[in-house]
């Protein structure tokens, strides 16, 4: 039941005045990306593959061009870019963070994770909290939801939410459905408080999380050998593989069955439908999977904002990097609903009901 004088769907951001007693208090104050130089168009697919149906992947994937990294360019390569777009917009933050949380499935090192290399090059207080967590595509929503809680537990005014990966590297040259659609790319969220901030943020409150798993499709989406069950001294046994194998019907089964349950289930939850909410940032997972979505929840296209055919498929990025992407260019009232889906690896889900 909501709480009397409050409207519809306000119950959890507040049952007392003040940012301390939300339930999931903090804001998206601003958002900074990098994406590497080298720009792969679809031709050149076909250039290197003449056998390639290009044009019919190209339908499925909704990827006309996307961003390639380097071979000597890594993700945190990207996300150190990416970082220092953000504090020489606001100088000021360097000295306030309170943690680095990095969200790869391609670090540098086994160890020591991306966050340290970040704390290094920034130059950050020893205070600062930093470490790394292995998510895909629903990493930025789950980081953002640890990021709440660190500041509702008062071990953070403000977190840097570092998101990069470059799957390119795990791809297989001969993979047309996988080549096809990812990009490399890393983006990094400010998390604070939005009282504190003197500009207008990107998302000014989470409202509620919901987050799940199925480890039974662990093997969908998967690099299954370079790691400790088949090391990389056993290249040369039968079965080998040391890039990605996606089985991309069954992913998109949880699309249309799980992830659409779970986000109808937050809305409901809300009291609120479709379309009632004023913008969706969906992760970008391809033609297929957004059409999918867009038609069950049924939504028009100003609702649904994409700009998967010119930046691709950019894993645990591709939220972040659609949010700065849309705000770049439209603006929405203060107060408007914002609904954010990541899913894929693991499997793993997760939503977020915010206003602007």
């Amino acid at each position: 039941m909501s709480t009397p004088g409050r409207p519809k769907g306000e119950y959890l951001s507040a049952q007392h005045e003040g940012i301390s007693m939300r339930q999931f208090p903090g804001a998206v104050l601003d958002i900074a990306y990098h994406l590497p130089e080298r720009v792969v168009k679809n031709a050149e697919f076909q250039v290197h593959h003449p056998d390639w149906r290009v044009d019919q992947t190209e339908k499925k994937t909704g990827v006309f061009e996307r961003h390639i990294a380097r071979a000597d360019e890594t993700a945190y390569d990207l996300a150190l870019i990416a970082t220092q777009k953000l504090l020489a917009k606001h100088p000021a933050l360097a000295d306030k963070v309170d943690a680095i949380i990095f969200c790869t499935q391609s670090p540098d090192h086994v160890m020591p994770g991306n966050a340290f290399l970040l704390h290094r090059d920034l130059g950050l207080r020893q205070s600062v909290i930093a470490f790394d967590y292995n998510l895909a595509c629903s990493g930025y929503v789950y980081g953002l939801m640890m990021a709440s809680g660190f500041v509702k537990i008062g071990m953070a005014k403000n977190v840097l939410l570092v998101t990069a990966d470059t799957y390119s590297k795990y791809i297989a040259d001969d993979d047309r459905s996988t080549r096809m659609l990812f990009g490399d790319g890393a983006s990094v969220s400010w998390i604070g408080d939005a009282s504190q901030f003197d500009g207008v943020p990107l998302i000014g409150t989470f409202e509620d999380f919901q987050c799940a798993s199925d480890g039974k499709g662990w093997d969908k989406f998967i690099i299954k050998s370079g790691g400790h069950r088949q090391p990389a001294s056993q290249k040369s046994e039968p079965g080998y593989r040391d890039t990605i194998e996606m089985n991309g019907l069954h992913v998109l089964n949880l699309v249309n069955d799980r992830v659409i349950k779970q986000m109808l289930e937050l809305l409901q939850k809300h009291e609120l439908a479709p379309a009632q909410i004023d913008q969706f940032f969906l992760h970008q997972a391809s033609g297929l999977a957004l059409d999918s979505l867009g038609k069950k929840l049924k939504l028009g296209g100003d609702k649904l904002f994409s700009n998967l055919a010119t930046v691709g498929n950019t894993v645990s990025s591709s939220i972040p990097i659609l949010i700065k992407d849309y705000f770049s260019q439209a603006s929405l009232a203060p107060g408007s609903r914002l609904f954010l889906c990541g899913f894929g690896v693991g499997y793993s889900w997760g939503s977020l009901l915010a206003r602007k």
